[in-house]
This record gives structure tokens, C-alpha cells and sequence, in this order.
């Protein structure tokens, strides 16, 4: 983990010191933890004050994630303020996926939707052969709606003028309390952002936990 050096109690720099050991030896590493690995990009952090176990402004940056629950490209955790004790908890959590149109088609809890594929850095649908259907994405309170905008064929391009129906899914139930906030795309991935106000590890995640500080 990185940050700036500031002068700061000798308890402070010591915890500090150890971040930046931990972040440094996790850089570049695979990691595999049960039935999920990891490349660790980056870890970046600072200390929270003089209290040991306590760093806020945290980042962590993976690759090629491949976990039951997702596979994802990339994937970016981010909070406001991390806690390392007996349990684990954080605030102010965002998490950022990136994720590949095959992946996206299986994000959640496999609820049947349309099946998408990212064409042109925009969500499509087969709907007829040989004619698609561009989408956009929306997110809700309680699902992700799917509006068709435009009609595409080998012949060219036509909107839609809302004339056709939007098709949904139930809002995917993830780990820890996240909700999806935003869907979007780039390129040929679909990326997927979500956030919570708290999270805090569970007892059947402590075993995960003491795995992946081992395998740290």
C-alpha cells in the first residue's frame, strides 16, 4: 500500500511501514484462496490515525478473477475507511467489474435475461436472424432493465422510438450487502459498479480470510 510519508508517531509509522510491505509483496502475485483466484494489481492505503489495524482511501486492483460468484477482467474494491480485527468490516465500499459479454450474461444468480453480447461499445441481443437489437442498460431499485434503442441489420440501422418493450432480471443478490449502481460499456466489456454504505466479514469468511493473509 501506498501514500504520502508524513511525520507521524512512531506506532503510525510502523503501521504504515507494514502496508506498504504487504502491498509491495502481493503486487503482481497469483493468489488462490478455495475456490477463488487473483492477480493482485495494485494495493494502495493509508493509515487511519494512530489506531494499529485501521487504514482508509483503500484501493485494490485485481485481474483475471475467476470466483463462483463472478469472473471478472478486472476488479477494483474500493473504501472509505478498512478495520482488520476479529472480524473484517469497511465503509463507504465501491466495487468496479469489468466484465467480459459471456461473463456478464452469467453475473448474478444465472436468472434468465436477454443474452448479450457487446458489439460496437454497446449492449446487443439477438432478435430475428441476422437482425439484433441495441440496448440500454438501466439499473433500479429492485431490477436491471434492458431498453431496446435501435433496431441493427445487414442493411443498416433504425431506432426504435420506444416502440418496443424493455426486458428485465431481478437485481443480482451479491456478496456483503452490494447493490449494482451503474451499468455500462467500452470497447467490448461491460463494466459493472456497485456499492455499499457498510461491510463486514461473516464467520464463515474468516476461514477465507486467515487463507489469503497465509497466502500473503
Amino acid at each position: 500500500m501506498d501514500g504520502p510519508d508524513e511525520p507521524a508517531p512512531t506506532s503510525t509509522r510502523l503501521w504504515f511501514s507494514l502496508l506498504r510491505r504487504l502491498g509491495r509483496g502481493l503486487t503482481g502475485r497469483r493468489i488462490a484462496v478455495q475456490d477463488t483466484a487473483f492477480t493482485v494489481a495494485s494495493v494502495h492505503g493509508r493509515p487511519d490515525g494512530w489506531s494499529l489495524g485501521r487504514a482508509r482511501d483503500v484501493r485494490l486492483t485485481l485481474h483475471d478473477v475467476a470466483a463462483p460468484e463472478i469472473t471478472a477482467q478486472e476488479l477494483v474494491v474500493e473504501c472509505d475507511t478498512l478495520t482488520v480485527g476479529s472480524t473484517v468490516s469497511a465503509t463507504g465500499v465501491r466495487v468496479t467489474a469489468t466484465l467480459s459479454s459471456s461473463a456478464f450474461a452469467s453475473f448474478g444468480d444465472g436468472s434468465e435475461g436477454p443474452r448479450v453480447t457487446v458489439e460496437g461499445g454497446e449492449l446487443r441481443t439477438a432478435w430475428w436472424p441476422g437482425i439484433t437489437l441495441a440496448l440500454r442498460p438501466e439499473v433500479t431499485a429492485e431490477e436491471l432493465r434492458f431498453t431496446p434503442v435501435a433496431v441493427v441489420t445487414p442493411l443498416g440501422r433504425w431506432s426504435s422510438w420506444g416502440l418496443l418493450p424493455s426486458g428485465t432480471v431481478p437485481s443480482p443478490v451479491l456478496p456483503g450487502g452490494l447493490r449494482v449502481t451503474d451499468i455500462a460499456t467500452t470497447g467490448d466489456v461491460v463494466v459493472v459498479r456497485s456499492a455499499t454504505d457498510r461491510w463486514t466479514a461473516t464467520p464463515a469468511d474468516r476461514p477465507r480470510l486467515r487463507e489469503l493473509l497465509a497466502a500473503a
